[in-house]
């Protein structure tokens, strides 16, 4: 294993929580999540879990990623008024 793989594994069991969510939970409510987030909200407040499954989950982390995308270009093509829901 690499020194890489070593340190990002460390860091990963270090920022364990006591209660944690998978993958499942997260995307029920990534949506949700990426709307605060457009909002100007802060989502870390509402769902910390999440959050703290976004900083542990490359896989998830991506899948918020493009979502964000897609508003973002929703949002140029409909103009400053649009809110998602």
């Amino acid at each position: 294993m690499t020194e890489y793989k070593w340190q990002a594994l460390l860091k990963s069991a270090l920022e364990t929580e006591d209660f944690e969510i998978g993958c499942e939970e997260c995307h029920e409510v990534l949506d949700m999540y990426a709307e605060l987030l457009v909002a100007k909200g802060d989502p870390a407040d509402v769902m910390p879990a999440v959050q703290q499954h976004l900083k542990q989950c490359r896989c998830c982390a991506g899948e918020l990623e493009a979502l964000m995308i897609m508003l973002d270009q929703l949002i140029a093509q409909s103009g400053p008024d649009f809110s998602p829901q």
